[in-house]
């Protein structure tokens, strides 16, 4: 089983830019674009590539609130990755997107962790 606080990013090179842990409640996805939309900001991304990570969070929340009627979660974790160095005059980003759902010990629900990876294109 794997941890999924993350002390340290799982890829060197990276930065944590975020964590939030959120339990599963009707309001989630607006806690979430709210929060995005808040670490996001000092990067200065282009509103375009902003709204693409946005959907995608909301997609990703979308499908763990309804796995959440078939399997119950003990909490939503939502991470942002970044690059540690990364130049301000590349405004080209991209990103990816991994879901999990691990369960950690003496908890009787799994977790359902959600981890975005931007990177510079050309990087």
């Amino acid at each position: 089983m794997t941890d999924l606080s993350h002390p340290h990013p799982p890829i060197a090179g990276l930065q944590i830019l975020g964590e939030l842990e959120l339990t599963v409640d009707p309001d989630i996805e607006s806690t979430v674009s709210k929060w995005l939309a808040l670490i996001l900001s000092p990067i200065n991304l282009h509103a375009d590539f902003l709204n693409k990570v946005l959907k995608s969070a909301e997609e990703a929340i979308s499908r763990a609130m309804a796995a959440e009627g078939v399997r119950k979660f003990e909490h939503l974790h939502l991470l942002v990755f970044m690059p540690a160095v990364h130049t301000q005059n590349n405004p080209s980003w991209g990103f990816y997107r991994i879901e999990k759902v691990e369960k950690a010990a003496g908890t009787p629900n799994p977790d359902h962790a959600i981890e975005f990876y931007l990177y510079q294109d050309g990087k």
